[in-house]
């Protein structure tokens, strides 16, 4: 008896027009082990040109990785042994989302529970996709900053040592083949690049005690003496949402006051994301509450 073809666990389709020519339709699927981490798939997927072929592959709920920066700029780092390859691996800290999850909270319990920091000030990177051939997996991208030592809480079975390593030093391991872990070394060029960027176009969150303390003028202010273009508004949660647009230096100082704030705030979280310019920000303003 044939099985009953299982529903699609994979992402949506993301095609540009011009893609028609390399897309494959699912045409059947199901699910062949299933294991305390592993979901294996086979589908069967009509090809472009029509023909048919099996695709066989891992479901996997997303992880997410944080690369966390000290007070001095060095990063934390851990070495810790993986079973397949058998060896240990110099990685930053990472973990698969747990069931109702955001990508924020798996790292930040990720970082808590690995590496022993809690981080104030949190910069999505972005995402990249590890193993695109046979896994759904994607990997959220974080620079976790502000940083505060709370011990670790490592699961049972968990063994690792945690450690700092410049920038220059996690380069010098690559070079050397002592860092090869392949989510490590995109997040470090990830990292790499943001720092390096010229300027920034951002949108920030805080979280706390920051409405009804004046933070909205707070941020008018500093962000109109650094030079600094976009807005500032409250939302109905009970945060502040602005949008820093300017140099590099200006926007990371700026951002970084956030965690901050008016003496009468008490910030609890600085959430950083990059947003595409918008050339007719000039200066900076007060925009309606949402």
């Amino acid at each position: 008896m044939t099985k009953p073809a299982t529903p699609d666990p994979r992402p949506p389709l993301a095609a540009a027009a011009g893609d028609a020519a390399l897309v494959e339709h699912r045409e059947s699927g199901e699910q062949v082990y299933r294991g305390a981490l592993l979901d294996v798939r086979r589908d069967r997927a009509r090809m472009p040109d029509g023909s048919s072929a099996v695709r066989e592959y891992i479901v996997h709920p997303g992880a997410v990785l944080v690369v966390p920066v000290a007070d001095d700029g060095r990063l934390v780092v851990e070495r810790q042994f993986r079973y397949p390859p058998n060896r240990t691996f110099l990685e930053f800290p990472a973990g698969k989302l747990d069931p109702g999850e955001s990508a924020l909270e798996t790292g930040a319990r990720e970082l808590v529970e690995e590496a022993g920091y809690r981080a104030m000030h949190w910069t999505r990177l972005g995402v990249v996709h590890p193993v695109i051939s046979y896994s759904t997996e994607t990997i959220a991208i974080y620079a976790a900053r502000r940083l505060s030592h709370v011990g670790a809480r490592l699961d049972a079975g968990e063994f690792l040592e945690v450690g700092l390593l410049g920038v220059d030093a996690l380069y010098a391991a690559l070079d050397e083949g002592r860092l090869t872990d392949a989510k490590t070394v995109a997040a470090l060029a990830m990292h790499t690049r943001w720092t390096a960027a010229a300027n920034r176009s951002v949108r920030v969150r805080v979280t706390g005690r920051v409405q009804g303390v004046g933070y909205r003028d707070w941020t008018l202010r500093r962000a109109r003496a650094a030079g600094v273009a976009g807005w500032v508004r409250n939302l109905r949660d009970g945060s502040v949402e602005a949008v820093f647009q300017g140099s590099r230096d200006a926007c990371d100082r700026l951002s970084d006051a956030c965690a901050e704030g008016p003496s009468a705030a008490e910030v609890t979280l600085v959430e950083v994301e990059r947003v595409p310019p918008d050339n007719a920000l000039r200066t900076f303003e007060f925009r309606a509450s949402v």
